[in-house]
């Protein structure tokens, strides 16, 4: 799940601040699953047995957001610094321990929507190039965000309307999230 979040993450990292702004919505969902963790420790069975208190992930998200929001105002288009592999690889790396750590294995996915759409399309186009015998592609160029640019979307364009589906994305985890903690607590009602 590690490799695979942080491959995700590089992946992402092709146009100015797509990669930076949809992590820092991932970052802002682990740093609201914290601190709702840190508030419910009976729910979530927290702060026993050793583990990691939550508020200390939430604080070590909201970093994490905030330091890819700073990094946004000079990565956005047309940029002036990039992330490069060390940045994409420490994101994604630090957005699969948030999950292990909030124990959130299967909101990852949803959390980091984005990240599993381009490093999907890019599994998409190998199985097809390679079934029909390197003749075929599915997209016109993967990572898909690169196949946008090319049906002639402007980069701004793709960027912003990923950052949606980002924000849609972390929505429906945040509400998923919440809604297994209101069942959560019914059961433990009298």
């Amino acid at each position: 799940m590690l490799c695979a979040t942080t491959n995700a993450v590089n992946v992402t990292d092709g146009l100015d601040g797509l990669a930076g702004g949809s992590a820092l919505f991932g970052f802002l969902a682990f740093t609201i699953i914290g601190y709702w963790s840190f508030r419910n420790p009976e729910m979530y069975g927290v702060l026993a047995g050793g583990t990691v208190n939550p508020l200390d992930l939430a604080v070590l998200s909201a970093a994490f957001a905030g330091a890819c929001g700073g990094f946004l105002w000079w990565n956005a288009a047309p940029a002036r610094i990039f992330m490069g592999d060390v940045g994409a690889l420490g994101i994604g790396a630090a957005l699969g321990l948030l999950a292990v750590a909030t124990n959130t294995h299967f909101l990852l996915p949803l959390i980091c929507g984005v990240n599993v759409m381009e490093a999907g399309s890019v599994a998409i186009q190998m199985v097809i190039f390679k079934a029909s015998g390197r003749t075929r592609r599915f997209f016109r160029m993967t990572p898909i965000h690169h196949h946008f640019e090319l049906i002639g979307w402007p980069e701004t364009t793709v960027i912003i309307r990923f950052w949606i589906i980002g924000g849609i994305c972390v929505a429906a985890s945040l509400a998923l999230f919440i809604g297994d903690f209101t069942r959560m607590s019914d059961a433990l009602l009298p």
